[in-house]
């Protein structure tokens, strides 16, 4: 996979390839400490992720999109995902499978768009800092206004693998839905209680 720094590591809809239509996951890869140095002078591990599309949110969602801008969720080992992957598509539950627990978490993280188009979730400024994974994720539109768009509210979500040493043990993103509206999310923020979530009893 094309390795990418933490300053370029944008994951749209063109730059993934296999990406054809709404809820089709596309991958992507990035490595912060490519070009050896960082914003301020500090001393960031080096951090690679490889992002994985869901689709659809897997939560239900089980949050409110008038009051937070997304969800996320920190998964340090497979049995972790469990609550989530239910109802994922067949290669969502293989990106957790091929997943190294030893040497790497997943970051799951969805928000919600105004239309159909909006249908995917990019990183950038991925960073660990004291322990805790930071990034900037973003809902992905469809790039031009002649491609047309289902009018629907769309909540989109994505799977990032996260490797660095040490590994991270929480999670804070900076998330910006679809609307333009920024937020910070972290893991254990009002996680869904399991029987909100889709197909629970």
């Amino acid at each position: 996979m094309t390795q990418f720094t933490r300053r370029v590591t944008l994951y749209g809809a063109a730059a993934l390839a296999g990406c054809t239509e709404a809820g089709v996951p596309a991958d992507g890869s990035g490595t912060d400490g490519g070009d050896g140095t960082d914003g301020d002078g500090g001393d960031d591990e080096e951090v690679t992720t490889v992002v994985q599309q869901v689709g659809a949110a897997l939560s239900g969602p089980a949050w409110d999109q008038t009051e937070r801008r997304g969800f996320c969720t920190l998964i340090a080992g497979e049995g972790d995902a469990s609550w989530l992957l239910d109802d994922a598509p067949e290669e969502v539950r293989a990106f957790v499978e091929e997943t190294d627990f030893a040497a790497s978490v997943l970051v799951y993280v969805e928000s919600v768009g105004p239309d159909t188009c909006h249908d995917e979730v990019a990183f950038d400024g991925v960073a660990v800092e004291d322990g805790t994974f930071v990034a900037d994720a973003t809902v992905q539109g469809p790039g031009s206004d002649d491609v047309a768009c289902g009018e629907a509210i769309t909540y989109s979500a994505a799977l990032l693998r996260v490797t660095s040493d040490p590994l991270p043990d929480a999670a804070r993103l900076s998330v910006t839905d679809g609307r333009g509206e920024t937020g910070t999310v972290r893991d254990g923020e009002g996680v869904p209680d399991s029987d909100r979530l889709a197909g629970g009893i």
